[in-house]
């Protein structure tokens, strides 16, 4: 998904990623965003190497709509 998902958000979403360098290559890190919109979620993945996993309410992810239908796919 990463593959393909990530060149398609590149085009579409102008995004800015500050400190990279600063990620470890393994070990525990916490990544922070800033939150303007849900699409937060779908793009930290895509511009970080490592896997990420998110915690938060649980509304977040059971929410009504298609923002709730995709934050639970993804």
């Amino acid at each position: 998904i990463k593959a393909v998902l990530g060149p398609i958000m590149r085009l579409m979403f102008r995004t800015r990623v500050e400190g990279v360098e600063n990620i470890p290559g393994d070990g525990p890190v916490i990544l922070a965003g800033n939150h303007l919109t849900f699409i937060d979620s779908v793009i930290m993945p895509l511009t970080c190497d490592r896997q990420v996993f998110f915690i938060g309410k649980d509304e977040y992810v059971t929410g009504k709509g298609l923002k709730g239908r995709l934050m639970a796919w993804f």
